[in-house]
């Protein structure tokens, strides 16, 4: 039985958000306890902090490793994530290799185990993200959390290969042309009656390896690829899963540099959107430590080696890292420092390490410091409202001294008239809920994306029976940009709907004595941005180069899958942004109008019982002083607890 695994002590880098998350979150666990016991209104406060919280404890960053067959892909995450079991654990080594996808991750509501996804899933019209939602059709393999040699054991079926004839290879979205089968996985050919040539491919579609890792645990997941032919098959992988990496990690070897198969991986897998994400690592290179030659001049032939690799990707040059994931596992296991060094690992690592960092860190900060800015400017001006009304209930009370109860039935006729008043605003606030409802509910159909899907639905079903499949390139782009026109629609009518709601809070603030912000406006800039992106990634893929694949009915029809899903996504992020900018506008209103109510209560209450008793007055005079110190003192608590949540906090909202 193995030591559980640990966090490799060379690697500090790694572990630095989970820290911050962890500090984040109990400043807002503090907050979220100090608000739930104080008076201020929860529709004002809630909803934000709890979405706050659902994406500090929910954020993954995912490194993705894109290479070739044999390039070290597998060594490579050995010796930076596992390098602390004091062995491989994933498959590596010559005739030893991953064959299928990996996602490696850490989720403590699911099994410890590895999944195993059959290859002949790939014959049927479901993406892996459908597949995923179906368990019992993945082979699963579990083991104990603190045992390695099991997990190594269990890990070992991601070489598992199986022999089906040429045909049925094509089928299942293997590119293999008559006369180019690739030796490396072509068996000799049968000699049965029929004579019909058989080829070797991976048993399994895709794995999901599910372990406790402390580093993993901390919202990190590993999308290992088994070379172009495996990308090549899966449309999701290239159209999804890369894109939406944090970090790409693009492998070559040492040996070899950059072969036209690793070329034309980078090109068509990983593209100019991933470029900037990419680091390209140069394996291998202890093959290139010579004893016959001195260290200066095997370091000038590396460096080289980097600079002829970073011109030919077109990358920086400081995004390219030379190393051996082979020494850099050994000198894990053995805890030999000055081996690691010369590994090159650890440079390797803090890149990535700063990168997942940076990456999470600035998406979340930005998130973090708008969301509780704009809480507590809500919460502040719900305050300022309620102070200002206690205020003038107390002036209005101070005027009554020393004059008769004539004096305090006039102002209790006079406040009566004031709720009546206050009805007709209720009516207003109504009819703008009423209003904003079916703007919001125009929104969502403009952003249903209905249209769009139908005509991907329909190259759907016009391609599974063509002889030749085209039409693909025309119909996304023609699905993207009936989806930018919606978005485009629905942007004209949220600037309709904050027009309207604009108006309505400068006639509640000026007849009715509110104090209501103006809605701010909102563009859907992150829905478009995704549009985009899915609008390039696509464009870009279903040109000349995948034509052949593209004749495959299954392969084509993953393709559209994927491009409804995508698509569907990007809806649902309109949508919710729309939502949440709906949100925030009507909660102050809400808030308002409650207040206000509350507020008018209480001062009919106060004129009624001094006009009907003596000694009343004062009375009521200072429960509302104390009620104004009590909510000035309450307006300076939340200053300071906000504070403490979000440190120069006052100096961001002065600068904005």
């Amino acid at each position: 039985m193995n030591q559980p695994i640990r966090l490799p002590a060379q690697a500090p880098s790694w572990s630095r958000f989970g820290a911050w998350r962890d500090q984040r979150l109990a400043r807002l666990t503090a907050l979220a306890g100090w608000l739930a016991d104080s008076s201020l209104d929860p529709t004002l406060w809630q909803e934000p902090l709890a979405e706050l919280e659902r994406r500090l404890q929910r954020d993954q960053v995912q490194l993705a490793f894109v290479a070739e067959l044999s390039r070290g892909k597998s060594e490579l995450v050995n010796a930076l994530f596992f390098g602390a079991t004091g062995q491989r654990v994933l498959p590596a080594g010559v005739g030893r290799t991953t064959m299928c996808p990996v996602e490696i991750f850490s989720d403590s509501a699911q099994p410890i185990s590895l999944r195993l996804l059959p290859i002949e899933t790939r014959g049927e019209s479901r993406l892996l993200s459908d597949w995923k939602a179906r368990p019992q059709e993945w082979q699963e393999h579990r083991f104990a959390a603190d045992d390695a040699v099991a997990m190594s054991r269990a890990l070992q079926r991601l070489c598992d290969t199986v022999m089906v004839p040429l045909a049925r290879a094509r089928e299942l979205g293997f590119h293999l042309p008559e006369g180019d089968e690739d030796a490396a996985t072509q068996a000799p050919a049968p000699s049965d009656a029929q004579g019909a040539q058989e080829v070797e491919i991976p048993r399994w579609r895709h794995a999901l390896l599910n372990i406790e890792h402390p580093l993993l645990a901390q919202g990190i997941s590993v999308l290992d690829t088994p070379g172009l032919n495996a990308l090549g098959a899966e449309p999701e992988l290239t159209l999804s899963l890369i894109p939406s990496a944090a970090a790409v990690v693009f492998l070559l070897s040492a040996d070899a540099g950059v072969t036209r198969s690793d070329l034309q991986l980078w090109t068509e897998h990983v593209g100019a959107a991933g470029r900037a994400r990419s680091f390209v690592v140069l394996n291998k290179i202890d093959m290139l430590w010579d004893p016959l030659r001195s260290g200066t001049e095997v370091q000038a032939q590396i460096r080289k080696q980097c600079e002829s690799v970073a011109q030919v990707l077109q990358v920086a040059a400081s995004r390219v890292f030379a190393l051996s994931a082979h020494k850099g596992l050994l000198a894990r296991i053995q805890g030999d420092d000055t081996l690691l060094q010369r590994s090159g690992l650890p440079q390797l690592e803090a890149a990535l390490g700063e990168c997942a960092d940076r990456e999470r860190r600035d998406w979340l900060e930005g998130s973090w410091r708008a969301t509780l800015l704009d809480t507590r400017q809500r919460l502040e001006r719900d305050l300022d409202a309620r102070l200002r009304l206690a205020d003038e209930q107390r002036m209005e009370l101070e005027a009554l001294q020393g004059k008769s109860k004539h004096a305090a039935a006039a102002l209790l006729q006079r406040a009566t008239s004031e709720r009546q008043e206050f009805d007709a605003a209720v009516g207003l606030v109504q009819a703008v809920q009423a209003v904003n409802a079916r703007q919001m509910a125009r929104v969502a159909e403009l952003l249903d994306a209905k249209r769009a899907l139908q005509r991907l639905e329909g190259l759907r079903r016009q391609l599974r029976s063509a002889l030749l499949k085209t039409g693909l390139r025309a119909a996304l782009a023609d699905a993207c940009d009936e989806l930018g026109l919606s978005m485009n629609r629905a942007e004209s009518v949220l600037e309709e709907n904050q027009s309207m709601l604009a108006g309505a809070c400068v006639r509640l603030n000026n007849e009715f004595a509110f104090s209501m912000p103006l809605p701010k406006a909102l563009r859907l800039d992150g829905a478009r941005l995704d549009l985009e992106a899915m609008r390039s990634d696509y464009l870009r893929f279903a040109g000349a180069v995948q034509w052949l694949r593209l004749q495959s009915s299954a392969y084509v029809d993953r393709v559209l899958l994927s491009a409804q899903a995508r698509l569907r996504g990007i809806q649902e992020r309109g949508i919710a942004d729309a939502q949440h900018w709906n949100r925030a506008a009507m909660a102050s209103l809400q808030a308002q109008t409650r207040e206000r109510r509350r507020s008018l209560h209480r001062r009919l209450s106060n004129l009624q019982q001094v006009a009907q008793a003596d000694g009343e007055l004062a009375e009521r005079i200072e429960q509302l002083r104390q009620r104004a110190e009590q909510l000035r003192e309450l307006r300076q608590q939340l200053a300071n607890r906000f504070e403490l949540a979000l440190p120069g906090a006052e100096a961001l909202a002065a600068a904005a």
